[in-house]
């Protein structure tokens, strides 16, 4: 600035030059100030070459700017590869003229190239410390990213795995119903095995004693009574044989699959054909689902329901039997009315205990278990059963089926069999 106009012109072209380009970072455009500030200082030592000849820190400048292109453009091979090429012939051509022609405002001894070789120094350093500090930056970013991404994930994982436990809670929670069911199963079939079938064995044990004496004296006098009371405990016997069969099948019959319960109810129906005819019933089938149960469970269930409308009906009326459903949230709800002779209130909570009969055998045949292996049935499907009733109006037997396919997919999988 103490030299000559020329000087000060220079002087000022060169501050107003690196003025644009502090302007264009200060304005955050980062790529437009990296072209600027990598194509500008070349642009300018040349043209100073040109005007008043080049030196050392000319040279120095040059090979900075080099360097500075190679860091600035370092994922761009090709462009990098075309600044470097242009940094050299920018100082070659210009020092060939000169050499040959000398500068055009002739030769001034001032330390322009030293200070413009000081700024590009300058400017090489901080551009190497700030991309130094990017690839920090963005590594710290790029790890930030990556842990949050694997948080992420983690948390997913973990939302899968509370699902997973909760379906396995689920399924213990089903495997312990199912075991509960077949420990109480095994616990009251030795209370029926050592208590319910000795009765029939005991009096048979007896009329084979009182026969065997009578034998002996040749005397026959009871002879028809005890001969009756035989086929009568036989018949029992047979009965609570036949009833503990099918108790010992329950839940163990079949695996759960879907079950079609119209055609389930119209195989029971055409078992019961003859029966039916004979007291002329009339049954009416309403829309029954399609669902996961027991195929086998399910048909012995409506057998022992139909069977007992048909069986317990008035001396003065034809059988009338209504079989319907309807869907609840999580399960269906059955029910099962006939017209027949009913069931007194006090006796209602007893019915489907273990061989509780209400009447006379002689009068209603039967053993006892037909209830009873009707709730086991509802609760191996994790459902209820009740009745309502009107002595000499008719009753009506409702029973519930769980549809969660959850559950029910579980049971199927994982079936503990205990006989």
């Amino acid at each position: 600035m103490f030299h000559s106009y020329t000087e000060q012109i220079l002087a000022g072209i060169v501050a107003i030059g690196f003025g644009i380009g502090f302007l264009l970072n200060r304005l955050k455009l980062h790529y437009t100030t990296r072209i600027y500030m990598t194509l500008f200082p070349p642009v300018m030592f040349m043209t100073l070459i040109f005007l008043i000849g080049g030196f050392f820190g000319q040279a120095v400048a040059f090979a900075t700017m080099g360097f500075l292109a190679f860091i600035g453009f370092r994922r761009n091979p090709r462009l990098r590869n075309l600044i470097i090429v242009f940094d050299i012939l920018a100082f070659i051509i210009p020092t060939v003229y000169i050499s040959i022609y000398g500068p055009i405002l002739g030769t001034i001894d001032v330390p322009f190239d030293e200070i413009f070789a000081f700024l590009a120094c300058l400017g090489w350093l901080s551009l190497t410390f700030r991309m130094y500090d990017e690839n920090k930056t963005r590594t710290y970013t790029t790890d930030l990213e990556n842990h949050i991404e694997a948080l992420k994930e983690s948390e997913l994982n973990l939302k899968k795995a509370q699902n997973d436990l909760k379906l396995q809670n689920s399924k213990l929670a089903v495997l312990n119903n199912e075991l509960e069911l077949k420990n109480t199963h095994i616990e009251e079939f030795t209370f029926i095995v050592t208590h319910d079938l000795r009765g029939p064995l005991n009096n048979i044990n007896v009329i084979a004693t009182e026969l065997e004496k009578q034998h002996a004296t040749a005397n026959y006098a009871n002879f028809n009574s005890y001969l009756k009371h035989l086929q009568g405990s036989s018949t029992r016997l047979t009965n609570l044989v036949e009833g503990l069969l099918k108790y010992a099948e329950i839940g163990n019959s079949s695996e759960m699959e879907t079950v079609n319960f119209p055609k389930i109810v119209q195989l029971v129906l055409s078992d019961f054909s003859e029966i039916i005819k004979e007291s002329n019933a009339t049954i009416t089938v309403g829309e029954l689902p399609t669902i996961t149960a027991r195929s086998n469970d399910i048909g012995m269930l409506f057998q022992n329901l139909i069977h007992n409308a048909l069986k317990f009906r008035t001396a003065t009326k034809d059988p009338v039997i209504t079989i319907a459903s309807q869907k609840k949230e999580n399960e269906y709800l059955f029910s099962v009315s006939d017209n027949g002779i009913g069931i007194p209130k006090e006796q209602q909570a007893k019915i489907f205990n273990a061989f509780h009969k209400l009447h006379n055998q002689s009068k209603f045949e039967g053993s006892g278990i037909g209830l009873y292996g009707s709730k086991k049935i509802v609760e191996h499907h994790l459902g209820k059963i009740w009745v309502e009733s009107e002595e000499n109006v008719g009753s009506t037997f409702y029973f519930t089926i769980n549809t969660n396919s959850l559950e029910q997919e579980d049971i199927q999988e994982h079936t503990i069999n205990l006989n």
